[in-house]
């Protein structure tokens, strides 16, 4: 097995009480996952193969965040080369953690006016994108056999809490 960028570690933590807990720990690059808007209020959504799973799943665009230490950078780069866009804004939308044993954030961006700006796509990746609107993209992605999860938190957060104006800390 190969392991690039990616860290392992056994930590013996004591609580309070004085109970030892065994926990491994996994560590690997942040990744970034756009709710990316067309002009017509859908948004854009992959149908990828995952190698490890054997199948397709639904997903926003998503990658990485490995070449890169400005995840806005890597959130435009992953959008290019996913979709063929590139946004005019592009906004932190929101950032969450995997797990206590898995550390990495996850950096969700809202992207909006598209441009045609293609970047080539990583040799092993088969995507094919999809405009959909909120609803639709979240059914898709929930009724999934494997749900990607950075993805269905993104859209169930944004269908619940829309975006904040972040000067003024306002709904949007």
């Amino acid at each position: 097995m190969v392991t690039v960028g990616v860290s392992f570690s056994a930590l013996c933590l004591f609580s309070r009480g004085g109970a030892v807990k065994k926990v491994a720990r996994v560590e690997r690059c942040d990744s970034v996952h756009i709710i990316a808007f067309t002009d017509d209020k859908n948004i854009l959504l992959l149908r990828e193969y995952r190698p490890f799973y054997g199948e397709y799943i639904w997903m926003l665009p998503s990658g990485k965040a490995d070449k890169e230490k400005d995840m806005s950078v890597a959130a435009q780069r992953e959008l290019q080369e996913e979709t063929g866009f590139r946004a005019s804004e592009l906004t932190l939308y929101c950032t969450t953690n995997h797990s206590e044993s898995l550390i990495s954030s996850n950096h969700i961006f809202i992207a909006r006016k598209l441009t045609p700006a293609p970047l080539p796509q990583d040799d092993d990746e088969l995507i094919v994108v999809h405009r959909l609107s909120l609803d639709d993209a979240l059914e898709k992605i929930l009724s999934s056999k494997i749900v990607h999860t950075a993805s269905a938190y993104a859209l169930l957060r944004y269908l619940r809490e829309g975006e904040r104006d972040a000067s003024r800390g306002r709904m949007m």
